[in-house]
């Protein structure tokens, strides 16, 4: 049974990136569920059978070459074995500086990315991350980093837009994304994210389901209840604190409202993550 008591915060300190292979990687990357205040990037490139993690209490399945990038605050929980590939933690300025507009391809109101790289495009990848791996066992030059490593995700983006080609076709929705990760405790009214992006809330309902299939309050939704879900990881956080924490005027409605969209009590969720299966 995994010690939910608290979420161990992985951090960079002062460096911008870090790199090492899974296999080789120290223990303390895979010690139970943990937290990054960076991006951590995972790329499996040999997996055993039926291998997976979790990312926010989601059980995620490992094909062969899969790449999947972690966001600063998610939750986490890998074991080690069986599994080959590479990790690199990234900054988040340093992140955002790489990917600049094509940033929210990794950022979905906090969802996950991933990608199965295909068999034709593993030569540009290896060779890629060989460039990547010689310069940071090197001089670790910023700016030679910056450029394989932008090439690097710029390619993962090319095999996202391959797979979902009209995604994020509308800039605004990058605006919207940002908004709603700033406001979500506190503004759930359709009207103030119109509002921020000069469009009527029919509008921007209408942009939210062509991009996302969602409208604007279930993306709220979806993004309390993820805060909620790592909140309540830490046992010793009273669920009333959580729920004023999130912008609940009373528990009582926390707690129908948690219910509503996970069917399960605040309370059963707790006892249920202690023991993912």
């Amino acid at each position: 049974m995994i010690d939910f008591k608290e979420y161990p915060l992985h951090q960079l300190g002062g460096a911008f990136f870090s790199m090492t292979t899974i296999e080789d990687a120290d223990e303390y990357f895979f010690d139970g569920m943990h937290r990054h205040d960076f991006y951590e990037l995972l790329w499996f490139t040999d997996i055993g059978p039926e291998q997976a993690h979790y990312i926010d209490f989601n059980k995620c399945t490992i094909d062969p070459n899969q790449v999947f990038l972690l966001l600063p605050g998610q939750v986490h929980s890998i074991e080690q074995r069986h599994k080959r590939g590479f990790l690199m933690a990234i900054s988040k300025d340093f992140f955002e500086k790489l990917l600049g507009g094509d940033i929210f391809w990794f950022q979905e109101y906090s969802s996950n990315f991933t990608i199965v790289v295909p068999d034709d495009s593993l030569h540009i990848f290896n060779t890629l991350m060989k460039l990547i791996r010689l310069e940071y066992d090197g001089n670790r030059r910023p700016a030679i980093l910056e450029s394989y490593l932008r090439s690097w995700f710029l390619h993962c983006v090319e095999i996202k837009k391959q797979l979902s080609p009209a995604t994020h076709s509308n800039p605004r929705i990058q605006i919207l994304i940002e908004s709603i990760e700033n406001h979500y405790r506190k503004q759930r009214n359709a009207d103030f994210y119109a509002a921020q992006l000069s469009i009527s809330a029919k509008r921007l309902n209408e942009i939210t389901r062509e991009s996302f299939g969602k409208t604007i309050s279930q993306m709220i939704n979806d993004r309390l209840i993820l805060e909620a879900k790592r909140e309540m990881g830490n046992v010793e956080k009273p669920i009333k604190e959580i729920s004023y924490a999130l912008g609940f005027s009373e528990p009582a409605y926390f707690t129908r409202f948690f219910g509503k969209h996970t069917g399960c009590a605040p309370q059963d969720f707790r006892k249920r993550i202690a023991s993912p299966e």
